[in-house]
């Protein structure tokens, strides 16, 4: 990953100057920007990346206490490998899109449920859930909001109903495997874990942690998948099967080809050390010269609004590490922590967890990692059991689905909803999400006091 721990060298000395309080300002202008919809959430993460260098250009010239993150720092911020993973998977999901399988998907899982609105969810989340595990989240999310909208407009519920939780169980699926969700690489890869050695771990909790979001989604959205039963009429089924077939067969095979063989190298990728936004771009580049498809109409169906979106969160977040902030979040844990091992665990899960919900988990992990290692080596037995590890696994993991700006699925996911036309506000995914997340915090942090 790209955000290295050693980039908070001026941090150290800077303290709590003007840098760090700008930083803090413009992080929470930009959260509060969105949470109270006065601009797209693009356009207000890139407004604060302006903010920054800005400040850093021209502020910094006469002061140098004000240089918050100049360009260069900015570029190595950003993880390209999520930003090409999820740009591979799009030109894959734009391709696939076009052959008019997704309707013939729809279908089949309509037919499987036999138009049963709760059980259509059940299949979702758990499909959504056992995906992350093998693939990834992220590509795991690509795959299936697209026909999920379809499944849902079938049925006559909100997509959200069904999308929402297949977020957050793409998220709770991808803390159970090593290439699940980027937290779980980082953190794997920093203790040299085998697959399975990782899977023994966490697996279980996360499946614990996935029964409860099928309950609990099935609780908070019992009015909606009620009401969908008698929605359902003849001619929408009618309908639904009239436009339900493939209208290019070759290149469904090929994409279906290239897409078997991307899938493999995920799974056997982390042999030749193959980051995944190389082996999706790879086959993404792999599918388009063999295609041939008409290449401005191709790059017209990508989601730059999302892509730059991610682009700025990562580099807001660049801000908080380059100035302290990060580290301060960690220093105050070590502190409050002591050597008790109890109070050490519960922090490192819930300060994960709410921090993983404000800003993306992935710098959060590789900024904590030096915490997890610092307690497991300041409380007796805690490096024998990586206990801090796996709690800041589940806390990173978990705590991304409290909003929709916690992880890379969540902002995957609520770009695709408006790409068919479904916006999702920022409170309205807190409403679910963090129900969920406080829950399934409180799981983890169970788990890990009994188990470890």
């Amino acid at each position: 990953m790209t955000v290295a721990w050693g980039m908070d060298h001026r941090a150290i000395e800077a303290g709590l100057g003007p840098a760090f309080v700008l930083t803090i300002g413009i992080f929470l202008f930009v959260l509060l920007a969105i949470s109270r919809c006065w601009m797209h959430e693009t356009a207000a993460a890139l407004a604060g990346v302006v903010a920054l260098w800005l400040i850093t250009y021209i502020g910094g010239t006469f002061v140098p206490a004000l240089h918050l993150l100049d360009f260069g720092e900015a570029m190595a911020s950003v993880d390209w490998n999520v930003i090409f993973l999820i740009f591979g998977m799009m030109i894959f999901m734009a391709m696939f899109g076009e052959t008019g399988a997704l309707r013939w998907l729809a279908l089949g899982a309509f037919r499987m449920a036999r138009g049963n609105a709760w059980l259509l969810g059940l299949i979702l989340v758990l499909l959504a859930g056992l995906t992350s595990a093998f693939l990834n989240n992220v590509t795991a999310i690509l795959l299936l909001v697209p026909l999920t909208v379809q499944i849902a407009q079938t049925v006559g519920v909100h997509p959200f109903v069904y999308v929402i939780p297949e977020v957050l169980a793409a998220n709770i699926g991808g803390a159970a495997t090593l290439i699940g969700d980027p937290p779980s690489t980082i953190v794997g890869s920093h203790l040299g874990l085998g697959f399975f050695e990782y899977m023994a771990e966490m697996a279980p909790v996360a499946a614990v942690c996935l029964v409860i979001l099928v309950g609990l989604a099935g609780w908070l959205y019992r009015h909606e998948l009620s009401d969908a039963r008698q929605q359902i009429s003849p001619g929408l089924v009618a309908q639904l099967e009239a436009g339900a077939h493939v209208t290019d067969r070759p290149l469904l095979r090929k994409t279906i080809l290239v897409g078997m063989v991307t899938i493999l190298m995920f799974l056997i990728g982390p042999v030749f050390a193959l980051p995944l936004g190389v082996i999706a771009l790879a086959g993404a580049t792999c599918l388009m010269i063999w295609v041939r498809p008409n290449m401005q109409r191709m790059m017209r169906e990508v989601d730059w609004t999302t892509l730059f979106f991610f682009i700025g969160i990562f580099i807001l977040v660049g801000g908080l590490q380059q100035t302290g902030v990060l580290r301060r979040v960690g220093e105050s844990v070590v502190k409050l922590a002591g050597h008790n091992r109890v109070m050490a665990t519960v922090l490192m899960v819930w300060v994960s967890g709410a921090t993983s919900s404000a800003i993306d988990n992935i710098p959060y992990t590789i900024a904590a990692l030096p915490v997890a290692d610092a307690l497991s080596a300041a409380v007796p037995g805690a490096g024998a059991d990586r206990i801090f590890h796996w709690a800041l696994i589940l806390g990173t993991d978990l705590g991304a689905n409290a909003t929709y700006i916690g992880g890379a699925a969540n902002i995957v996911a609520v770009g695709l909803l408006a790409q068919a036309g479904y916006r999702v506000g920022f409170g309205r995914f807190v409403r679910d999400g963090a129900l969920v997340t406080v829950i399934t915090l409180a799981v983890a942090t169970i788990w890990l006091l009994i188990r470890y």
